[in-house]
């Protein structure tokens, strides 16, 4: 789903309406039904995990990179507050123009990043690196709760979603937490790709995505899930990683709050690793 995280975008864009906009407004554009318009589960194929750079920590950090292929180039525990040179918090308008995200919403406690939706306030980020190309890893989990919906993705530095396409690579909208989903939007029409996997989501998964000229591969748990070679739905263009926790209603993509959604409800993140090629 459509974001724009980055520091200038407020000034630069003013009155602009685009759809879940890191400071913006929802647009009269309607995107497809994305539950309806990607397959349906299926059970996760057979399949090697990603080797280990650190073998002694594979257990619970989750699948790292090849270390012949790929060379770390950002790493966050989130063992200590956020530096405001690596990470943009935003005070903005909410995704889909609902409520508020606001940079009191996030927080890092006991070793994991928080973000915490409270009544209309919510909260997302940006990575302040970008790069074209790569492997993204993170551990993550949502807590559960109908009206919200968690999102760790690539957003294109051009904050043009028609031109230079977007890659989610954990969207779990639904309140159960029952689902997890990868999307990549290409292409002025919002053509889409990608898959969803059956899980309990409101536990810990580690994910992570290669992103080559010739391939994007979607790794859940170490199991790859998605894969797709098509240059016509490949990015070419540099992308920045963004957190949110956005808030509904959504079309049936995240529903509206009601009387059984809880006072709080949080985004975790464990830890993310961003790497190049060699």
């Amino acid at each position: 789903m459509s974001r724009f995280p980055r520091r200038a975008c407020c000034a630069l864009l003013g009155a602009v309406v685009l759809v879940l906009a890191g400071c913006g407004n929802p647009t009269a554009m309607h995107e497809p039904d994305l539950l309806q318009a990607l397959p349906a589960p299926s059970p996760p194929p057979t399949a090697v995990p990603t080797p280990s750079l650190d073998d002694a920590r594979s257990s619970d950090r989750g699948p790292t990179a090849d270390r012949d292929e790929w060379r770390l180039v950002f790493s966050d525990d989130f063992d200590s507050r956020l530096d405001p040179q690596v990470w943009n918090r935003y005070n903005s308008v909410g995704g889909f123009g609902n409520g508020w995200r606001r940079p009191e919403a996030i927080t890092t406690r006991n070793g994991a990043l928080r973000i915490t939706a409270r009544g209309d306030v919510s909260g997302g980020m940006n990575h302040e690196h970008s790069q074209t190309y790569g492997r993204w890893e993170f551990r993550a989990r949502t807590e559960k709760g109908r009206g919200r919906g968690s999102a760790i993705l690539l957003w294109p530095d051009s904050l043009d979603k028609e031109a230079d396409g977007e890659l989610d690579m954990m969207e779990v909208p639904r309140e159960d937490r029952s689902q997890a989903h990868f999307v990549i939007h290409y292409s002025a029409q919002n053509k889409l790709a990608g898959n969803k996997v059956s899980g309990d989501f409101s536990q810990w998964h580690t994910f992570a995505m290669d992103w080559l000229p010739d391939r994007i591969t979607w790794y859940v748990d170490g199991v790859k899930q998605f894969e797709t070679t098509d240059r016509n739905v490949i990015p070419t263009s540099r992308m920045h990683l963004a957190i949110q926790l956005d808030m509904g209603p959504y079309e049936e993509w995240i529903l509206a709050p009601d009387h059984t959604t809880p006072a709080e409800v949080s985004l975790e993140v464990d830890w993310v690793r961003v790497y190049a090629r060699r």
